[in-house]
């Protein structure tokens, strides 16, 4: 009985010594790999872990698409948004197999092209069938839906069904940003989907339905970024606020290029840009509201840093370059950001 007791109790403290040293180890590896070490998933919305995210809309099954997943596998983003008009075929399936490496990590927008059926290139009707591939694909119930990703709150809108005030998507996306606007967790709101609200001159024009709806919304619950797609170039504006007098000229709050600390009003960039062939080409100046525009195959990276308090963009063409680079910062004090806005 002794003997057993012994080796009882040989065998308990050898546990705890080895428990002893892994918990050691994990402290040690976190402190190795600095503050910001945490695991992380969709909904969780306390860790301040640093992770990207990836977008581009306008795909296609050609190579530039594939350039493109190829691309952003080699920048490992925790999160891709997919800005709409995937196939531009009547079978979603080529656009999956080009996806499948990046697929479990996307959320997407729907766009005009996932709710129709070609007979012809300039013929075609409502696909309702071509729809519910995607739909079922990324197990979606709607078109518009919302998520979080740490301290960042995601809303995807889509421009294919109802959005006017009084929709039950506008109430949604109204409700939602009520809500996200007073969580303590969230810093950052980021707004995804196909149409456009702003535009330069090209053969797209923007929806003032769009911007007149939503822009005054996104500006009262102190949206930080909106992404859109549907123009197959990319364009990114400075900050700007609505004008109520002439919503095509909206009131611009910072003419710096690539810097912003506390931006007073949103951003909106075009990124239709991941492989669609018809490349849409400007047809004049650039807006005045426009920071940067250029025709390219790739997509935008964000980068979100510094405990959670700088968003940093890189727009990576699909030959490496990096052909656009801006950086926001602010506060995560919300008293200190809502006294900034208001100045």
């Amino acid at each position: 009985m002794k003997m057993r007791s012994e080796t009882f109790e040989s065998l308990t403290m050898t546990l705890l010594i080895t428990l002893t040293f892994i918990v050691l180890f994990h402290a040690l590896l976190a402190i190795k790999e600095g503050e910001y070490h945490h695991v992380f998933s969709l909904n969780n919305k306390t860790s301040s872990a640093d992770f990207n995210f990836a977008a581009a809309g306008d795909w296609g099954c050609f190579r530039y698409a594939n350039q493109t997943v190829d691309n952003i596998v080699d920048k490992n983003p925790e999160l891709v948004l997919g800005l709409g008009d995937y196939a531009y075929r009547n079978n979603a399936t080529c656009w999956f197999q080009i996806i499948d490496p990046i697929s479990a990590k996307m959320k997407i927008a729907l766009g005009n092209h996932e709710h129709l059926a070609y007979t012809s290139r300039t013929t075609f009707h409502p696909s309702p069938e071509r729809l519910e591939q995607y739909m079922t694909h990324f197990n979606l119930s709607r078109q518009y839906y919302s998520f979080n990703y740490q301290n960042v709150h995601f809303i995807a809108m889509s421009t294919e069904v109802p959005f006017e005030a009084g929709s039950k998507q506008y109430n949604f996306v109204k409700n939602d940003l009520q809500k996200s606007a007073s969580d303590p967790d969230i810093d950052w709101i980021i707004v995804f989907y196909h149409r456009i609200a702003y535009t330069s001159p090209t053969i797209i024009d923007s929806i003032k339905s769009i911007r007149d709806t939503y822009h005054p919304l996104f500006q009262k619950y102190g949206v930080d970024l909106v992404m859109q797609a549907h123009s197959h170039n990319y364009q990114r504006t400075y900050p700007i606020q609505f004008n109520r007098n002439d919503s095509l000229n909206p009131i611009i709050t910072d003419k710096n290029t690539t810097t912003y600390y506390n931006p007073k009003g949103e951003i909106f960039t075009i990124t239709g840009t991941a492989g669609a062939p018809d490349v849409h080409n400007f047809t004049g100046p650039a807006a005045p509201y426009t920071a940067v525009q250029f025709n390219a195959f790739g997509f935008l990276d964000i980068n979100v840093t510094h405990n959670g308090t700088v968003l940093e963009g890189y727009f990576y063409e699909n030959n490496g370059t990096v052909k656009d680079h801006f950086t926001i910062e602010k506060s995560k004090d919300k008293d200190i950001q809502k006294n900034y806005s208001q100045k």
